[in-house]
């Protein structure tokens, strides 16, 4: 469906989805799975003996970073500036395809993850890793998010610049912040899970405040109130920067030498992140000065399929299959979001047969709900689903939500209003039956990255796999970009626009049908176990890969 409320992560199919995976290690993702569900039985964190205990072992510095960083950044910002940005798009009256566009470049800074931690560990500043890193990145924010909340002379491109700021800020604290709390881990493994399930505990919630806010703040105050509020606490996040939570040491010249020359015994995976970082500026690039979508989709589409040749040369056969179904599943999921809030939002002047759902419905009703049931699907998944294929759950779950989404299809061709079904009771049924099939979709993909990443290179292991995930994101959107424009589905919220939503449905459709397609046809590349079995070969990222094969000769 092409749901109004908020995704977790990336549903192909869903209003101003972004794509969202972090660097972590696998103890740390396999506990974030049980944590997560365990969280919504039991906010542990609000208990005084459970934040007692994590105090114990980690200390107040790495308590109070984490609720900066991951519950107000992650949790509160990023979906509160999801709910507003699709109307921004509409005061500028960016034409739907042009949204998809504008949508993947501002998702690319999670692409770029990758490089963000090879450049942090290898070219310390002043002899600190992250610190550094998340203040410059926290300053261009705070300086973008000014620029979106009072500069009204900002132009469509001034603003989409500002919002791949913000992103790169999101996506930089995140990463570093993991980075941080899994060495903590580490050295306190029993109380990993507690640590997971404050982590997520904390983002969940405040997630859930974010959309209860998002509607009426919308409705009253406009889209540039959002992004002042989003604002707040993504400032906050120099805080404990500034008051040294992270606890850095300066690296000495030996030790930084050491580092270095542990990477360079890795050129294949240093070679990977400098090919991230070219696809993900060359798509940038074409996506802020170019406005033909079928360009912009070839140009993506070519990025995207030499990232995966690059990749599936470089590493070993199990991890370069797995992540090829990876970014085949999500980069042929043709994203129709942009089109989808036009046809949800529209007024009646500007479409007078459309569901004309309010703000409020739209971003709280809608939000609320689908949060609150994509945390349901985490538990059914949890325990129900954990012990199934891989193989067996994607091609089981791509045909469920090959179901629901017929459902979209017959919205978009308004043929519910002919059968008496209502508009905001089908949304509302869909959106929670997507949402907790998604998660069923989502945490197998988790997982089975985690088991991908070889020990001593988890976390590089799992950015790179991540970033290539993030960026099939943006080829789906171009690729949807392209679809709507072949259609002529063009609305940008004027009057009169009626005629821009008939093929709509057909653009749905197509976007239905594809992922179901991959699955069937592709679904060998995943590893051929259970999800809680080891998987093997993936001890050495290289061992027997193409160009070692070939090296060897």
């Amino acid at each position: 469906m092409q749901s109004p409320g908020t995704p977790p992560s990336k549903p192909p199919a869903h209003a101003g989805a972004l794509a969202e995976e972090g660097r972590s290690a696998p103890d740390e993702t396999t506990a974030l799975i049980k944590a997560e569900a365990r969280s919504q039985c039991l906010p542990a964190f609000l208990v005084c003996d459970f934040t007692a205990n994590l105090e114990k072992h980690f200390g107040w510095k790495l308590l109070f970073l984490l609720w900066t960083s991951q519950h107000l950044l992650k949790g509160f910002t990023f979906s509160l500036l999801l709910k507003a940005t699709p109307y921004f798009f509409r005061h500028y009256k960016v034409a739907a395809p042009q949204v998809q566009i504008f949508s993947g470049v501002v998702g690319l800074p999670w692409a770029m993850k990758p490089i963000v931690g090879l450049t942090s560990d290898v070219a310390p500043i002043f002899g600190y890793h992250k610190a550094p890193y998340i203040i410059g990145a926290s300053i261009c924010s705070s300086f973008a998010f000014m620029v979106l909340s009072f500069w009204t002379a900002t132009s469509i491109s001034v603003g989409v610049v500002c919002l791949v700021l913000v992103h790169l800020q999101l996506s930089t604290a995140d990463l570093l912040t993991e980075a941080r709390y899994a060495v903590e881990m580490q050295k306190a493994p029993e109380a990993g899970p507690d640590l997971m399930t404050y982590v997520w505990a904390g983002i969940n919630m405040a997630s859930l405040l974010a959309m209860l806010v998002s509607g009426p703040l919308i409705s009253e105050y406009g889209w540039r109130a959002a992004f002042f509020c989003t604002s707040i606490p993504a400032a906050l996040v120099l805080v404990p920067i500034v008051l040294g939570c992270l606890e850095e040491t300066p690296r000495s010249q030996e030790e930084l030498t050491a580092i270095r020359r542990h990477y360079l015994e890795h050129r294949e995976t240093c070679f990977l992140c400098l090919i991230m970082l070219f696809s993900t500026f060359t798509i940038m690039i074409v996506g802020l000065v170019q406005h033909d979508p079928r360009i912009n989709f070839a140009v993506s589409l070519v990025a995207a399929l030499f990232t995966l040749l690059c990749f599936s040369f470089c590493l070993t056969p199990v991890i370069a299959k797995a992540n090829a179904f990876a970014v085949l599943y999500t980069g042929l999921s043709a994203s129709v979001s942009g089109a989808a809030f036009y046809f949800y939002t529209d007024t009646p002047e500007m479409y007078p047969a459309g569901p004309h759902f309010s703000d409020v419905f739209f971003n709280t009703v809608l939000g609320t709900v689908g949060t609150v049931f994509s945390l349901l699907g985490m538990l059914i998944y949890q325990r129900y689903l954990g012990g199934l294929p891989y193989r067996m759950l994607i091609k089981i779950t791509a045909v469920v939500m090959f179901l629901f989404s017929t459902l979209d299809v017959m919205m978009f061709a308004r043929l519910n209003v002919k059968l008496g079904i209502p508009d905001h009771w089908l949304v509302l049924g869909l959106s929670i039956c997507e949402q907790m099939v998604y998660q069923w979709q989502w945490m197998p993909q988790v997982l089975l990255n985690a088991n991908l990443c070889p020990r001593g290179m988890e976390a590089t292991m799992f950015a790179l796999l991540a970033g290539c995930h993030n960026l099939g994101t943006t080829v789906s959107s171009n690729f949807g970009a392209a679809l709507l424009h072949v259609l002529n589905v063009k609305p940008r919220g004027v009057a009169g626009e009626e005629a821009q939503f008939e093929n709509l449905w057909i653009a749905a459709a197509i976007s239905s049908i594809l992922p179901l397609v991959t699955a069937v046809c592709l679904s060998h590349l995943l590893p051929d176990c259970r999800q809680n079995e080891k998987i093997g070969a993936v001890a050495d990222p290289t061992h027997n890969s193409l160009l070692r094969q070939w090296l060897s000769r």
